[in-house]
């Protein structure tokens, strides 16, 4: 898993409670706007000139957005250019696999879900559960402990898998599955997990 410590590269500054909070978003949205009305390129130079703020800070930005994947760099003699990503979105690559996949912030809200859970879980749409709690979705009425894996997951930045039953309503026989809890680091700089839930054959 990669994880990249924003702290080192990005400004923080103290809240209310004196704790030290990553506070940059809003660069990198500006610069996300920035390359997607430019789609032929545009280099650290001209973004620092068209927000206003240095270029080592726009350097450091640009870092973020890469690891991130949500742009691209091109190197053409001594000069970077970059470019919105071309790449698929993460949305869209889940949505095309049997198991269900489910990305849940560290504070317990549901960011994405696949198609393929949305369907097992018998919901009307994806929007049902994202931006929600999870502790107050279908998928805690199903699995209890569930929630607490995801928890201690993000609390200790460990994998962790195990086995369980998922009933559907109207059913009597449960269906087993593999679930693997995977720590990430998402593009805001916050703890999250990624679940992925595997149907296996009873033993």
């Amino acid at each position: 898993m990669l994880k990249y410590n924003l702290e080192h590269i990005i400004p923080v500054k103290k809240n209310g409670d004196g704790n030290m909070k990553v506070s940059y978003q809003k660069e990198l949205e500006k610069i996300k706007k920035i390359l997607q009305e430019k789609p032929r390129g545009t280099t650290t130079k001209e973004i620092a000139k068209n927000i206003g703020i240095n270029r080592n800070a726009v350097g450091k930005y640009l870092d973020v957005l890469q690891t991130a994947g949500e742009i691209d760099v091109e190197i053409f003699g001594r000069s970077k250019v970059y470019f919105p990503s071309k790449s698929v979105p993460i949305s869209t690559m889940i949505d095309y696999t049997n198991e269900f996949v489910i990305v849940v912030s560290e504070n317990m809200t549901t960011l994405e879900i696949n198609t393929p859970f949305v369907k097992f879980l018998e919901l009307k749409g994806k929007d049902k559960i994202i931006g929600k709690n999870i502790k107050n979705s279908p998928i805690a009425d199903l699995h209890p402990q569930m929630i607490e894996n995801i928890l201690q997951t993000i609390k200790t930045q460990n994998i962790f898998e195990n086995e369980i039953e998922l009933k559907r309503i109207g059913t009597t026989k449960p269906d087993h599955f593999r679930v693997k809890y995977v720590p990430v680091i998402l593009n805001d700089g916050e703890k999250g997990a990624t679940i992925i839930i595997t149907k296996s054959q009873k033993k």
